[in-house]
């Protein structure tokens, strides 16, 4: 009996000394997590909010990407029509315009919108719609909460081109998949198809389309165009992976600065 309520006496010590612990333990989590402020949405969700795992150069490219990219609706009331995509603000000699495909204009320039944090910025013109190379180039007003890539100076020159498209160069875009976004992923040059497009080992989806897409210095090399569609003996089957990029020396830049002289 003796061993038996030493051993029940002993066990109630145990017990004491771990409920104990365990009150410390918890007042210590609480003391010292308290210190800590819970971030906000904003800061979350700041274009400045990068991976710190990335050298300082990506990061900047990283932030490029973000800043710059806008999402475009063009639409065809009469008909029910709507579309909606990516596409990269763009600066020249102080006027403004906006770089994305051609394919996703329907209506006239009056029905296509510029929208970016729920705000929404009007077509002044088209100047070029390109449906053979699939661009378009759109003058807006300016975007004050946006940072346009600058033309010429943000576009790779001679033999640049061909180090930016070098074989696993890593590279990024920004765009609006499914009207969700801004989101930004990174992806690799994997080759290129008999009409010069990339391939870009990454993923996209509808809406993706006109998204610009960088190389890891900062240079806007080309835009997101297509997703590849292969034929299998179970049908077509999306390649959501393989991405096509169209580069940025197949746009006709001469029309942007033409425009802005």
């Amino acid at each position: 009996m003796l061993s038996l309520l030493g051993s029940i006496k002993k066990r109630s010590h145990s017990i004491l000394r771990i409920t104990v612990s365990i009150v410390f333990s918890l007042f210590v989590f609480y003391s010292v997590s308290s210190q800590y402020s819970i971030p906000s949405k904003k800061e979350i969700q700041n274009n400045k909010n990068t991976s710190s795992f990335y050298n300082t150069s990506y990061q900047s490219t990283i932030k490029k990407s973000r800043l710059s990219a806008v999402q475009v609706i063009s639409m065809v009331p009469e008909k029910g029509m709507i579309s909606a995509f990516t596409g990269t603000y763009f600066e020249a000699y102080g006027d403004f315009f906006v770089v994305s495909v051609a394919h996703g204009i329907h209506g006239p320039c009056e029905h296509t919108k510029i929208v970016f944090d729920d705000k929404l910025y009007n077509c002044k013109k088209y100047i070029y719609v390109d449906t053979h190379v699939d661009y378009s180039i759109i003058q807006i007003d300016e975007i004050l909460e946006r940072s346009p890539i600058k033309i010429p100076r943000d576009l790779p020159k001679n033999k640049q081109w061909i180090k930016s498209y070098s074989i696993l160069n890593k590279v990024v875009y920004t765009g609006y998949p499914n009207t969700l976004g801004p989101l930004t992923i990174s992806g690799e040059i994997a080759g290129f198809s008999p009409s010069q497009h990339a391939y870009m080992i990454s993923y996209a989806w509808q809406g993706s389309s006109g998204s610009g897409v960088f190389d890891h210095s900062g240079k806007y090399i080309g835009y997101v165009v297509a997703i590849d569609v292969g034929q299998t003996e179970l049908g077509l089957q999306i390649l959501q992976d393989v991405v096509l990029v169209v580069p940025a020396f197949n746009i006709d830049w001469t029309k942007v600065i033409t425009e802005a002289e």
